[in-house]
């Protein structure tokens, strides 16, 4: 069987939908899902409360109606569901990294309620070791303009993120729209000499190589996968929503080898502001 798709639920709307999203990309891939909900464990949790007992119960009874439903909805789908007990992020983070993409619910609809990522999506995101996609509430169905946007940084090694993104354009049968957004070196605008027409061509005929080349290295294992490319300037994190405005998934990028366990800005910013699902692949 191949790898599942394994979604973090809690009785939320938020992973109520990220459900919803995950048996429809499971139904169309052919991928089994599995529910996981993690009961917190901690010192101010007393074993043999009762309240603690009957909301495990109520749990349960929500992941199997929520299994059913997927069944129901998508004949022939194979879910299992998985109740158990621990610190919330890591327990995520093990089940993902064990086997399989990992599938959160964030919450947020736009204005200020579009910042609120949460902070257990937001932390697995940052350290999972597989790809991590993250559901807004306001997700649809794929239409028939379904096509994944990639950001691309040809600085770095993002054959990862390209190759995960190929994968779901080829799952889908639909194009990839490769992205790389750059901005024009800070020194320019500094002087009193201003970059003539020339300069500014090479650069952009520079930039269009590298992401040239990055496609190219990555397109050779996914061959029938149509693929556009794209060099905008522009600051990378505006581009790439914009861009994903008329996508159904946006995949981004994760340097695995930061200082500290963070997004960076470019895919903390994706997360906060797409409309679409983002999936965040670690490289590098």
């Amino acid at each position: 069987m191949t790898t599942p798709l394994i979604v973090g639920v809690d009785g939320s709307d938020a992973s109520v939908g990220a459900a919803d999203w995950a048996g429809r990309e499971a139904a169309a891939t052919r991928r089994p899902v599995r529910l996981i909900h993690v009961r917190p464990t901690g010192l101010w949790i007393r074993p043999g409360d009762e309240r603690v007992e009957e909301a495990e119960v109520e749990a349960l009874h929500a992941m199997t109606r929520l299994a059913a439903d997927l069944r129901r909805t998508h004949p022939g789908l194979h879910v299992e569901i998985e109740p158990t007990a621990g610190p919330v992020d890591l327990t995520l983070l093990r089940a993902a990294d064990e086997s399989g993409t990992l599938v959160l619910g964030t919450r947020g609809s736009g204005g200020f309620g579009a910042l609120m990522l949460g902070s257990v999506a937001q932390s697995v995101a940052a350290r999972a070791e597989r790809p991590v996609v993250l559901v807004p509430g306001r997700a649809a169905a794929a239409g028939p303009g379904y096509r994944v946007v990639v950001g691309v940084d040809p600085a770095w090694d993002c054959r990862p993120v390209l190759e995960f993104a190929l994968r779901s354009a080829q799952e889908h049968g639909v194009v990839l729209r490769a992205v790389h957004a750059w901005q024009p070196p800070l020194l320019w605008g500094a002087g009193p000499a201003q970059p003539g027409e020339a300069e500014r061509r090479e650069l952009e005929n520079h930039q269009a190589r590298a992401l040239h080349e990055a496609v190219t290295a990555a397109h050779h294992g996914f061959p029938d996968v149509d693929v556009t490319t794209a060099e905008l300037s522009g600051d990378p994190a505006t581009v790439l929503v914009e861009e994903a405005e008329k996508a159904s998934l946006l995949v981004v990028g994760r340097r695995r080898h930061r200082p500290v366990s963070a997004l960076g800005p470019v895919a903390h910013a994706a997360l906060h502001h797409a409309r679409c699902p983002v999936a965040v692949v670690p490289h590098w």
